[in-house]
């Protein structure tokens, strides 16, 4: 997710932009930089791809998924584009609700091009990186963790905490929040081993950006069920390209912005 949770990985972005994206989005707060614990899923998931192969081979029906399987596109890319079209205008529209009310520093808009290409690197990053780990290995280490913690807690005599407390408490309010939109899986109580990991895989991915401050924890929450109804709609080949897209498209709006005021002579 957006916005600058990848800085490390283009040195060449000015930090006029750091400054702007971390203070001035509305998903931001004083903090510019994750902590190693925001940072670690990528440590998770390198290790879930071999937790999950290796379980997928001894105990092949811990999950409804196989490996490979959440990869299968379906539909066209203009079904992703338009199924994805509410968190684009939430997006670029919360944005510039922010950016279009405020004037910038002459600096930043003498370097206006500077966000588009560092953006751009930002975005990619977030939307292959994220949801891979996120979306896939994460996910599916997670059902498997859910399964396993739910027996060890009564699930061996017939009534798993985790597996009750998921049925019953957290997928509702999970349901209700998303409108509906993974009822399939949320209310399905067969399935509430995937509804836990949902949650879980999730929660891991809202809570790598405290650091936006609590408008971006929750938002990312709210984004990250978006991806995983894209996913479970289209793929995760669609999930990546829509998070990518929903990333680039704020670092364009703050792009016009600056190009605006610059126009206006503000240099």
């Amino acid at each position: 997710m957006l916005v600058a949770n990848r800085l490390t990985t283009t040195a060449r972005v000015d930090s006029a932009c750091l400054t702007f994206l971390t203070e001035s989005l509305p998903m931001s707060n004083k903090r510019t930089t994750e902590t190693p614990k925001e940072r670690c899923y990528l440590t998770q998931a390198f290790f879930a791809f071999f937790v999950v192969l290796l379980v997928e081979w001894i105990w092949p029906n811990a999950t409804p998924f196989t490996f490979r399987g959440l990869w299968k596109p379906t539909g066209t890319v203009w079904q992703w584009l338009y199924a994805a079209y509410p968190i684009f205008i939430w997006g670029g529209g919360m944005t510039a609700l922010q950016v279009f009310r405020t004037y910038n520093k002459p600096e930043e808009n003498r370097h206006a091009e500077h966000i588009l290409g560092g953006g751009f690197l930002i975005s990619l990053w977030a939307g292959v990186m994220e949801e891979i780990c996120f979306r896939w290995l994460i996910f599916l280490n997670a059902i498997i963790g859910a399964l396993i913690v739910n027996f060890l807690f009564f699930g061996w005599a017939g009534f798993g905490l985790l597996e009750l407390m998921t049925v019953y408490v957290l997928a509702p309010i999970a349901n209700f929040f998303t409108l509906g939109a993974l009822s399939g899986y949320l209310t399905n109580p067969e399935l509430w081993s995937v509804s836990a990991g949902i949650l879980m895989a999730n929660a891991f991915f809202r809570d790598g950006h405290k650091y936006q401050g609590p408008f971006g924890w929750i938002n990312s929450w709210f984004c990250g069920m978006y991806f995983f109804y894209l996913m479970f709609t289209f793929g995760l080949p669609a999930a990546i390209l829509c998070h990518f897209l929903y990333d680039m498209l704020i670092f364009t709006v703050v792009y016009v912005d600056r190009a605006i005021e610059r126009a206006q002579g503000r240099i």
